[in-house]
């Protein structure tokens, strides 16, 4: 290995180092966890590779929660103060909504349709373990109802609660990118009236 090579590797791995450590700096109560409990629940996740998908609590995050990639290392990232403002069941969903973004591979290969599938798999993961019933799902529109989407990919709120219900009634346990019962809206048309 060349001198020069070496040096790269030595300041990767102490960026890597540093960016774990600010991690568990940033807000967080507790470090890096294989298993964490969200909403009364014992939860564990793994990646599509079978690898263990780490947890971490960070005040500071922005949004609820995130799934990334930290020196190959997948992680899901939870915002405890804006969990706690959530129903179990809802902290619940958005725990395996990361952990379907780590599953279904989105974080080497993401998509324009990878939150609506994250979201479907998620709707029918709590419905198969049989911790989230239809009625519970109903329970979320209020609160994705001030939701404007993103750029990501998340549908605006009250779209996002009747895909999340759609997901739930879709009889398929496979079918999580169009599911029986939602249609997505039309594309807007950016050039509409220019000629």
């Amino acid at each position: 290995m060349t001198r020069t090579l070496r040096r790269v590797l030595l300041s990767l791995t102490a960026l890597a180092a540093i960016s774990l450590s600010a991690m568990a700096q940033a807000g967080s109560t507790q470090g890096l966890q294989a298993r964490i409990t969200i909403g009364g629940q014992d939860l564990a996740c793994r990646d599509f590779r079978g690898q263990t998908v780490r947890s971490i609590h960070m005040d500071d995050l922005g949004d609820v929660a995130s799934a990334r990639i930290v020196n190959r290392m997948p992680i899901i990232t939870l915002n405890k103060r804006r969990l706690d403002t959530l129903p179990d069941r809802m902290q619940v969903f958005f725990f395996n909504h990361e952990c379907a973004h780590h599953l279904l591979g989105h974080m080497f290969y993401p998509t324009q349709t990878s939150e609506n599938e994250a979201d479907c798999f998620a709707i029918k993961q709590g419905r198969r373990e049989g911790t989230l019933g239809r009625d519970d799902v109903l329970a979320f529109a209020p609160y994705l109802a001030v939701s404007r989407g993103s750029a990501f990919g998340h549908l605006p709120g009250p779209l996002r609660a009747q895909r999340l219900l759609a997901c739930f009634d879709d009889p398929s346990e496979e079918n999580i990118s169009d599911p029986v019962g939602f249609t997505p809206p039309a594309p807007p048309v950016l050039a509409e009236g220019l000629r």
